[in-house]
């Protein structure tokens, strides 16, 4: 990576077994029923709590998506909820305009979990989704270990037929660190995985619909477990998976780059 501004960045340099900073992070929580979305919108199957994201003593953020089976974590819109993980969001904290947006992380191995880092646009409660827009920084899923995905959902494309791309790694990304990331300025998105662009959207990518992608954003850190994308459960998926943060950070990316707190 090349010299540039850092705009802000979270390092989680914290004690061990500390919640993530709630002056930065707020939570998601339960089902989506709550929300208006049971199964969050795509028939996942965890329920999001509060004490499934936490630091370890290696100054990482680690999401755990842990299965449950005593009925602890109540109902989910299926019944006894059998999954509990962590959704973070920057909603009412921090927001982003433009900049290079990069996060350092190691997914994990197993079919059926699918952990993504990803971006809302700031008026969706007044726009909805998709209208507002979304940006996928990273999604991955185990039951394709050597993808990553990059993906815009606006006005007239989205769900299956979302604007993206995805990158093929010669080995599983679950077996070693990687920075995913995206360069954002106006008129255009490009993402990669380490030093490799694999995709890159402008206005055009999306025509005749509406590119919703020169406002604010804001961001989510999650980790879905089965759902639409993330797929059946493997028989022998384990029964704790933790995503691992090392960092997120925020650069100007030729000259462009702005970072709002609320």
């Amino acid at each position: 990576m090349t010299d540039k501004i850092l705009l802000w960045s979270e390092e989680f340099s914290v004690p061990a077994g500390s919640a993530p900073n709630e002056k930065i992070w707020e939570r998601d929580l339960g089902d989506g029923t709550d929300y208006g979305i049971p199964g969050w919108g795509n028939n996942e199957l965890q329920v999001y709590t509060q004490k499934n994201a936490f630091t370890n003593a290696f100054n990482q953020l680690e999401l755990e998506a842990k299965q449950v089976s005593d009925g602890s974590e109540g109902d989910a819109y299926y019944g006894p909820a059998t999954w509990s993980s962590a959704r973070l969001v920057t909603k009412h904290t921090l927001q982003v305009q433009y900049g290079h947006i990069v996060i350092r992380a190691k997914v994990p191995a197993g079919v059926g979990l699918w952990p993504a880092f990803w971006m809302l646009g700031a008026r969706m409660d007044e726009q909805g989704w998709p209208l507002a827009g979304e940006i996928d920084i990273m999604e991955y899923v185990g039951k394709a270990p050597h993808e990553a995905l990059g993906t815009l959902h606006g006005p007239g494309y989205f769900g299956d037929h979302g604007c993206g791309g995805k990158l093929n790694s010669t080995e599983p990304l679950a077996d070693d660190w990687h920075e995913f990331g995206i360069y954002w300025k106006p008129g255009q998105i490009s993402w990669h995985v380490d030093d490799i662009v694999y995709f890159t959207a402008t206005p055009e990518s999306v025509a005749p619909n509406a590119w919703v992608y020169d406002q604010k954003f804001y961001f989510l850190l999650n980790m879905a477990v089965g759902g639409n994308l993330g797929g059946p459960l493997a028989d022998d998926l384990p029964t704790s998976n933790k995503l691992l943060v090392d960092h997120i950070r925020v650069f100007e990316h030729e000259g462009f780059g702005e970072v709002f707190h609320i």
